[in-house]
């Protein structure tokens, strides 16, 4: 049975159906009272789990993260399957698809973790709800250097290579005496025990320095390494990634030897080890992160974030744990409530920032809330409060669930600092647009909302439908989001009871902003009213108009190409893509927002010959020069720097003398066409047929001569089918 895997574009996932697959995911250590014990035997309650699992399949999730605790790394270790296996066909029964973390309990002895981790790996092989194996939960520096090896896999931390190299730190005697008093592990040797305490202050050092750099605003700690501020720390970056590695392979090579090929990831919370190069050899990467409710606590994840997209842009990255607590402290004498709203707002815009900008998925902490009352702060980061009473994130997850289209289709978000609540975010996807926050504004809507809600707002037969979690006031200009608004009409603002009831509420003058006070739970709609007169166009000035699905904007990255081209992609909805060897003979205008070193001449050459009708490059400095004009055409109406319309036979020059006609040659049949000078595939299937996108029916009819579309020349003979 196919297993996920990862996306040709190295950024997403495929699920077992082939489909792309962006993991709205949820993390899962059992029932309410029974967290972290859901698979000791007197506590082993599958009805309880069906009900945890039928919870999450009707919050909108698609993905679940369950770990291998000791209760049950006993159970198989004794060969006693039974738990998982009914958790598994739970899953299935739930299409939640499983990230199963091993070792939860941290076990240093590599072989016998490697030994468990391949009986599971092994009967499961074949198991498609399985998505992937997390080797280990947040391992940290005492899991890698103070880990027992197998033969064949050595760890450089474990050598003398850092005291080698940076002198002694620690010297045998004390770390001789640290180790006497449980500060150093048992279990190592009296040269290992030297090694690791020297490695442990070095990398307390190295981390210092990694502090000061990012305090001081120079970046992430990918940025730190590439630095010349890391030079001197290049010897111990390199025995950390040779650690890293051994340790990878060492828990890897036993799954791939029990013929299992689910994905392998880790769920790294240190940026030091997740960020390191060894980490190729997983299949996807996985983070987690626990920052501040705060604007820099959600930077913070962004950053990170990018910064693993920075050192890994060939990987799928997934966000395998975050989230915010409904509780402000870990001591119960001080600790205050946190408004469930703003958490929801949070949660609901990280999820909306990896979706629109291709990360792989995310997995919120946690279903439930726990019943461990001396740790208010650990206890309340559920969807569900005890009772199985929902928080506000559940309907809002279970909303991008139904609303979100296919991962293929890029999405935009946006951030703005608000000094109540931290953020506020607006989300674009084609066809869609979401607010949230309690306060919101750009240039073309605004939000405010009473408290903290979400504004979701969908284009549909020409019109906008509009909603909200919460109650708040919507300001809007229509035809900035639907290109064939006509702004010299009113517009009409309805209350939509049913599909065919609807009351109209007021209406706007031509031109003027829509206001709508949007209730929760209640729908709108916003539609052109009545034309007012207008004077008709030239009739010498015909205009291009692309049809829905004509026209593209290729995009040269998703930083500064992308945000250049903000304006007019909301301004006439066109497709846009960062694939250039994906636009020929899909798109008839194509819109260049890339350098020649993104998208090459020769690439829009091969475009054209496949029979677009306008390519044109926006020429200039994505920042600046692009920006400013492409902002001024989203002002102007304008869609393209020059009007073009599908190639016209030129009518024959008229001879000054009238000669006698010459003989007629003989008739060709009607089904061959001969290839003039200048002609494409897409001009040829616009001249026959009407439509450039029907040049695909010419080229499969002579394959036998023609090897590469745009390699046509004048005078071939084309087999011209009947449509």
């Amino acid at each position: 049975m196919a297993l996920v895997t990862i996306a040709a574009n190295k950024r997403h996932l495929v699920d077992s159906k082939g489909q792309p697959f962006f993991a709205l995911g949820v993390n899962y250590a059992g029932y309410f009272d029974r967290a972290w014990k859901m698979w000791e035997s007197d506590l082993f309650d599958p009805d309880l789990i069906a009900r945890d699992f039928r919870k999450a399949q009707n919050s909108g999730f698609n993905a679940i993260r369950l770990f291998v605790h000791s209760a049950l790394g006993r159970d198989i270790a004794g060969n006693d399957f039974a738990k998982l296996d009914q958790t598994l066909s739970l899953a299935q029964d739930h299409n939640l698809k499983v990230i199963l973390t091993f070792n939860d309990a941290h076990y240093l002895n590599l072989g016998r973790v490697g030994e468990l981790d391949a009986n599971i790996a092994g009967r499961y092989k074949d198991i498609s709800t399985i998505f992937a194996y997390d080797l280990e939960n947040e391992p940290v520096f005492y899991n890698l250097a103070a880990a027992i090896y197998p033969d064949g896999y050595q760890s450089p931390i474990q050598t003398s290579q850092l005291v080698d190299h940076y002198g002694v730190r620690v010297s045998r005697e004390e770390a001789l005496n640290l180790q006497q008093n449980r500060r150093i592990p048992s279990h190592l040797d009296t040269d290992k025990a030297f090694y690791y305490i020297n490695a442990l202050q070095l990398f307390l050092e190295y981390d210092r320095a990694v502090n000061s750099f990012v305090n001081r605003g120079k970046g992430t700690i990918v940025d730190f390494m590439l630095s010349d501020e890391a030079q001197p720390w290049h010897m111990l970056i390199g025995v950390l990634d040779g650690t890293v590695e051994a340790w990878l392979r060492a828990r890897i090579d036993p799954v791939r030897s029990a013929g299992c090929w689910h994905l392998l990831t880790v769920g790294w919370n240190w940026m030091h080890f997740a960020s390191l190069p060894a980490n190729r050899l997983l299949d996807f990467q996985e983070y987690h992160n626990y920052p501040s409710l705060s604007w820099s606590g959600f930077n913070t994840n962004i950053n990170h974030l990018q910064a693993l997209r920075q050192a890994f842009p060939d990987h799928p990255i997934l966000f395998g744990e975050f989230g915010w607590s409904n509780q402000s402290s870990t001591n119960p004498a001080t600790s205050q409530p946190v408004s469930d709203d703003r958490t929801a707002l949070y949660e609901a815009a990280m999820h909306a920032y990896m979706r629109a900008n291709s990360f792989g998925g995310g997995f919120k902490w946690m279903l439930n809330d726990t019943d461990v009352p001396h740790n208010p702060y650990e206890a309340t980061f559920g969807v569900f409060k005890q009772g199985d009473e929902p928080k506000p994130v559940r309907d809002l997850f279970l909303r991008f669930s139904q609303d979100w289209p296919s991962v293929d289709q890029s999405g935009i978000f946006n951030l703005i600092r608000d000094l109540e609540t931290g953020i506020s975010y607006r989300f674009d996807l084609p066809g869609q647009t979401t607010v949230g926050g309690r306060v919101y504004q750009d240039n073309i809507i605004s939000w405010q909302a009473e408290g903290i809600a979400h504004c979701f707002i969908k284009q549909e037969n020409n019109q906008l439908l509009i909603d909200a979690h919460g109650a708040g006031q919507l300001s809007i200009e229509p035809w900035e989001i639907i290109p064939s608004w006509d702004r010299a009409r009113k517009t009409d603002l309805y209350r939509v009871f049913t599909d065919n009831n609807r009351t109209r509420q007021r209406v706007f003058k031509a031109g003027e902003s829509v206001l709508v006070d949007v209730r929760a739970g209640a729908k709108y709609a916003i539609a052109m009213g009545a034309a007012a007169p207008v004077d008709p166009p030239p009739d010498d000035a015909p205009e291009v108009d692309p049809k829905p699905g004509e026209h593209v904007v290729l995009l040269g990255n998703a930083d500064s190409c992308l945000q250049a081209a903000l304006k007019y992609i909301r301004r006439f909805a066109p497709d846009f893509t960062f694939a250039a060897t994906e636009v020929g003979g899909r798109w008839a205008y194509v819109t260049v927002v890339a350098t020649p070193d993104q998208v090459s001449d020769e690439m829009l050459d091969n475009i054209k010959a496949t029979g677009a009708i306008i390519v044109e490059r926006i020429q200039g400095d994505a920042s600046t020069d692009v920006k400013t004009t492409l902002d001024n055409m989203a002002d102007r109406g304008q869609r393209f720097l020059s009007a073009a319309l599908p190639p016209q036979p030129e009518p024959p020059t008229p001879s000054p003398t009238p000669e006698p006609e010459p003989e007629p040659p003989p008739d060709k049949p009607d089904e061959i066409y001969i290839v003039q000078p200048g002609d494409t595939l897409g001009r040829i299937a616009q001249r026959i047929y009407g439509e450039f996108r029907l040049w695909t029916i010419i080229f499969e009819a002579n394959r036998d001569k023609i090897s590469n579309p745009g390699l046509i020349r004048a005078g071939m003979e084309l087999l011209i089918p009947k449509r």
